[in-house]
């Protein structure tokens, strides 16, 4: 039976360090009123028209309420434990980016295709990216990683999408473009990773 690794704050420096910077951001929005949110907050008009493509990072580290960041730093920390110390912090780093900039994309996409235009901060979509890169990990593991389950995490991803859909101000494009994003970036490096291990036995390593 393969030993799981004993999982230290070293083993998930990266998520600590994301963490930090969406606390920190957090601090700031409460000192200085909506001057974040109106520089950073994801805005397809701003984005296209003004041509403001840092929003697509920047709205990925800024909430909107205490209970909003709270909740993402709870799903960020307890996700972060089990995939940082699996993916190893340059592909962790490269998946919540990747997912959180992917997340902005299509809610910019769903924004302009239905005409509501809207302000929307949030982690939320790089987290969904990490459940959508945990569900590929689990499955690479025919079906178990640590305690999660394929059904567990399956009924996870169908409730909490169904949740994001029929609550109101929640940008549930972001939350699937995430985690669409997710899936496709750990299904890419898993590939990647069976290819270069294939390369490497045919010289007899």
């Amino acid at each position: 039976m393969e030993r799981e690794k004993i999982i230290t704050w070293r083993s998930y420096f990266v998520t600590l360090i994301i963490f930090a910077i969406n606390a920190i951001a957090y601090i700031i929005c409460t000192q200085t009123g909506e001057l974040l949110y109106d520089i950073g907050s994801m805005n397809a008009e701003k984005v296209i028209v003004g041509r403001q493509y840092y929003r697509l990072v920047t709205c990925m580290f800024l909430h909107a309420d205490i209970d909003h960041i709270v909740s993402n730093m709870i799903f960020l920390i307890g996700l972060g434990q089990m995939l940082e110390s699996a993916l190893g912090h340059i592909r962790f780093l490269a998946v919540y980016l990747l997912s959180g900039f992917v997340a902005g994309a299509v809610s910019l996409l769903y924004s302009v295709l239905t005409g509501d235009i809207y302000d929307a901060v949030g982690a939320s979509g790089a987290i969904f990216g990490l459940i959508g890169a945990l569900l590929i990990l689990v499955i690479i593991h025919h079906g178990r990683y640590r305690n999660v389950s394929i059904g567990r995490i399956a009924f996870a991803i169908v409730y909490m999408v169904y949740a994001g859909a029929r609550a109101e101000r929640v940008d549930n494009a972001a939350h699937v473009g995430g985690l669409m994003c997710g899936v496709m970036v750990m299904a890419v490096m898993n590939a990647i990773r069976h290819l270069c291990n294939k390369n490497m036995g045919g010289y007899g390593r």
